[in-house]
This record gives structure tokens, C-alpha cells and sequence, in this order.
């Protein structure tokens, strides 16, 4: 389905994923899925938003997906050495853009 997924880890990744997103769409691709989980939800966004405005007209976001998905931290060990993991939620999106034929 999607050949170029960018996962954003860190916000030092930004620059990067532009670059490949630009270069995704030059090279003939028609969509571009950006994926950011927690903190790097907003620099998600802002990527999003900085092709569409660097590349418009020819530039659209098409689709937006919210989730979450459990997250399991390390929260001490009890008496028998066993790990106790406490469950969180952490957020993600899923910004999907796509080229519009002129």
C-alpha cells in the first residue's frame, strides 16, 4: 500500500523527514504516511504542514488517524526479583498526504 512511512522518533528528525518526503514525491510517489507517537505528535503536524505549504497547490493532507495503544513501563522489582510493569496509554497519529494531479 504505502512504500514510504516516516516514523518521527525524535523533534532532531524533522529536517530529515521533510527531505524524504520531498524526495518520496519527486520521485513519483503519490502518498506519504508521517506516524508520531507521544510528544512527537505536534512535530508530526508540523511537517505536515510545512509540505503543504512549501509544495502548494500540488500538496494535500488526506487523511488524519488518532489512537493510542498501551505503553509499559518499568516500575521497580518486588522481592522475588520479578519486574513489575505499571500500563499506560500513549498517543499516536498517522498523517497521511498525498500529491493532487494538476
Amino acid at each position: 500500500m504505502h512504500n514510504n512511512i516516516i516514523n518521527i522518533r525524535r523533534r532532531n528528525d524533522r529536517d530529515q523527514a521533510i527531505k524524504d518526503a520531498i524526495f518520496a514525491f519527486s520521485g513519483g510517489q503519490k502518498s506519504v504516511l508521517i506516524k508520531g507517537e507521544g510528544k512527537e505528535i505536534s512535530t508530526a503536524v508540523e511537517i505536515a504542514e510545512i509540505l503543504k505549504q512549501r509544495m502548494y497547490p500540488s500538496i494535500e493532507i488526506s487523511e488524519v488517524n488518532l489512537g493510542s495503544r498501551p505503553y509499559f513501563r518499568k516500575r521497580g522489582q518486588n522481592r522475588r526479583n520479578k519486574k513489575r510493569f505499571n500500563k499506560d496509554i500513549i498517543s499516536n497519529i498517522v498523517i497521511e498526504i498525498s500529491k493532487i494531479e494538476i
